[in-house]
């Protein structure tokens, strides 16, 4: 069954690559692509609960996630993997060279400040909803609204959000995050531009 599902996604991805690509518009020009990473859930026969146990049941359950990048260019997946049910959504992604100037469409699941640096260090772009409990400071507003506009540039998001009338905030804003722990020591990162 395995052979078989490799097999059947090894050819959609061929017959999707015989389509003609597709060109990204004008605003979008700078960019080589614009790719949207999400995972699904599969749910299997319960005889299969010992080998891929389920994350979210209360009973004898399978499962296994399917994690697939999909490309407006290629207009179709550029990569699909299989993990266990268990695995982080956050684990199925690898940033690498292969985002240099691609425009990375992510959800929540993948909501980092880690991964946004490792997009930024290796000339990716990214574009994500933010957490409940985030609250970067904004350093830079991008556009200009007419009327009756307030002042944002070094207020934290919420403390501004509640004041605005308008539909879009296009900002620039610093974090400050911890990393992970390196032999026993934790560090500070602070990003501007994000």
């Amino acid at each position: 069954m395995v052979t078989f599902f490799h097999q059947c996604v090894i050819h959609a991805i061929e017959f999707q690559a015989q389509e003609p690509s597709r060109a990204l518009g004008k605003k979008l020009d700078g960019f080589k692509d614009i790719v949207i990473q999400d995972s699904s859930i599969i749910r299997l026969h319960e005889f299969l609960s010992d080998k891929c146990p389920a994350a979210r049941s209360r009973k004898a359950a399978a499962g296994v996630k399917v994690s697939c990048v999909v490309s407006a260019i290629a207009n179709g997946p550029k990569s699909v993997k299989i993990f266990p049910e268990r695995v982080a959504e956050i684990k199925t992604l690898k940033i690498g060279p292969w985002v240099k100037n691609r425009i990375l469409l992510i959800d929540l699941g993948f909501f980092k400040y880690g991964i946004f640096n490792k997009i930024d260090k290796c000339n990716g772009y990214f574009v994500s909803r933010l957490k409940a409990n985030a609250n970067p400071t904004i350093v830079k507003l991008n556009n200009i609204c007419c009327g009756n506009s307030i002042a944002v540039e070094g207020k934290k998001i919420k403390d501004v959000l509640p004041h605005l009338k308008r539909n879009v905030l296009d900002v620039m804003v610093e974090i400050t995050y911890k990393k992970r722990k390196y032999k026993g020591k934790q560090t500070s990162v602070t990003r501007l531009n994000i």
